[in-house]
């Protein structure tokens, strides 16, 4: 009796066993269409391929100019394509348009950088000029945005070079050689003696000048003084 209840329980066993089998491998040989997924968030098409019994995995990311951020922008297998049950579909994540990055126009002539940017896509929306002793005359000091950060109308401060130091000249008559060549020095001058005029090349004293005394000069500019006998103009001017 208990081995004929045993091979009962057996053989339903097996039946079901091999039911389950004939299921299994009737439902795996089963094709469905995979959807069309572009442009879907994630969740919706998960639940969309869940519904129809396949499976959803993200593969990548990739940049487009339509499609989104954060949504589906292609897919692997495509859609109309039928699969088996249980496929996984594999989806790309849009990360938005493809923003270029700013190139560097540090030391460039604004020629030379509004030809880079225009290169990039991009313009100068904004041009500042100031007077810096580090950079030659021209040169972009300064950027903004900064290199590599995200592209948009960019801002350029170009340099002026060193700032002009400008003031009133000094009047140089009755000085000695000596004594004008300090004063010269002193403030950034550039003397430049003539004794061709007055009473020639054995004249001691400063006679006349160019720029006239009060005229207003700046740094490195040359002051052209002329010589002449000092008992013409009086008695020497005393040391500076």
């Amino acid at each position: 009796m208990k081995k004929k209840f045993l091979f009962i329980f057996l053989f339903m066993v097996l039946g079901v066993a091999s039911g389950f089998l004939t299921y299994k491998v009737i439902l795996l040989s089963k094709k469905v269409a995979v959807p069309d997924l572009k442009g879907q968030p994630p969740q919706a098409a998960m639940n969309a391929l869940k519904d129809l019994g396949l499976r959803f995995e993200i593969k990548s990311e990739d940049f487009d100019p339509v499609v989104p951020q954060g949504y589906i922008v292609s897919q692997e297998p495509a859609p109309g394509e039928n699969v088996r049950l249980d496929t996984p579909v594999q989806v790309a994540l849009s990360l938005g348009p493809s923003t270029p990055r700013t190139p560097s126009v540090l030391g460039k002539t604004l020629d030379e950088a509004v030809s880079l940017l225009n290169a990039a896509g991009l313009k100068i929306l904004n041009i500042i000029s100031i007077y810096s002793g580090n950079q030659p005359k021209g040169t972009i000091i300064a950027q903004d945005p900064n290199l590599d950060e995200k592209s948009g109308p960019v801002s350029v401060i170009v340099s002026n070079g060193p700032s002009e130091v400008s003031y009133y000249c000094p009047d140089f008559t009755g000085m000695s050689i000596a004594q004008a060549q300090n004063l010269a020095a002193g403030l950034g001058l550039e003397p430049v003696f003539d004794n061709a005029v007055g009473f020639g090349a054995g004249g001691q004293n400063v006679i006349s000048q160019k720029p006239d005394p009060g005229a207003k000069i700046a740094a490195g500019q040359k002051v052209f003084l002329s010589l002449g006998q000092p008992n013409v103009m009086g008695p020497a001017m005393g040391n500076i």
